[in-house]
């Protein structure tokens, strides 16, 4: 469990460039949620998500994992992050060992794990994500997009995390693309049962996959709720710069001419399921 108090955060405190980026955000985020993260740039949502494993230190206010002060003196961030993994938005940032086996052991190396659990725990993350053997001692850098983000979440993975949290994994994916990363991180979570936090611009990816949404603004947080009912807010959403997905535009359309279907639609399959069933009901 992650419970943030009236965390605050500060650039350059103190200085002409002063700039609040994070504003009195208290947020639980329970074992085993899949939750999305959204707000137009500026919202102060990676300067968040950069809190929770410990990157940022901040301000004012508090981070506690598993009960525990984050940011207590005698608070081990090297085993935080172990339990708390961030994969960036960029994989080139986190990629830079001359092997993709090399990369992706190095997460468990540093944080002292036996040697042969490495290489189990290696190979097992590399299979998990959809690595190869025959790019195992190929450069991550030599990769295609898609492949070095499956790589740096491997990285990740072989530290075994209960969390993980993603900011804007598909970013530059052509849409096959897209769709196999969340997929692939939809069935971890599925299978491994580990928490996972995804910061996307994509509103059908976020309707698509994730079960909590949180609503970031102005460096505090607006709305948090179950997808459905945060997307109910759209005409709010368009205050913050951010919109809902099409469908749900589209079942508001629909609703307007005299055509009752449910309002909380928010993906393809749900709108699909309401027509169907209100063609049912017409008949």
């Amino acid at each position: 469990m992650i419970i943030v108090n009236e965390l605050e955060h500060i650039y350059n405190k103190g200085t002409a460039y002063e700039k609040r980026a994070l504003h009195d955000v208290n947020l639980k985020i329970d074992d085993g949620e899949f939750i999305g993260l959204i707000g137009h740039t500026g919202s102060g949502k990676s300067t968040l998500i950069q809190h929770l494993n410990g990157i940022l230190k901040p301000s004012g206010g508090s981070i506690y994992f598993d009960g525990e002060d984050i940011f207590a003196r005698d608070y081990s961030l090297k085993k935080l992050r172990s339990r708390v993994g961030l994969v960036f938005q960029y994989p080139e940032h986190q990629l830079f060992e001359s092997s993709v086996i090399g990369d992706v052991q190095f997460g468990p190396k540093n944080i002292g794990m036996p040697s042969l659990q490495v290489e189990l725990h290696a190979y097992e993350a590399l299979k998990q994500v959809g690595i190869g053997d025959e790019l195992l001692d190929v450069s991550p850098l030599e990769l295609s997009g898609g492949q070095k983000r499956r790589v740096a979440i491997a990285g990740v993975l072989a530290m075994e995390p209960q969390v993980l949290i993603l900011d804007e994994p598909t970013a530059g994916l052509d849409p096959q693309g897209r769709d196999e990363i969340l997929d692939l991180v939809a069935d971890l979570h599925k299978k491994r049962g580990i928490t996972v936090i995804l910061v996307s611009h994509s509103m059908e990816d976020i309707a698509k996959y994730v079960k909590r949404l949180i609503v970031m603004n102005e460096g505090t947080i607006q709305l948090d709720g179950r997808v459905e009912e945060v997307f109910s807010h759209h005409r709010e959403l368009e205050t913050m710069g951010l919109r809902a997905p099409q469908v749900t535009y589209v079942m508001e359309g629909l609703a307007a001419r005299g055509i009752s279907l449910p309002h909380n639609a928010v993906t393809m399959q749900q709108a699909v399921s309401g027509i169907l069933e209100a063609a049912g009901a017409v008949k």
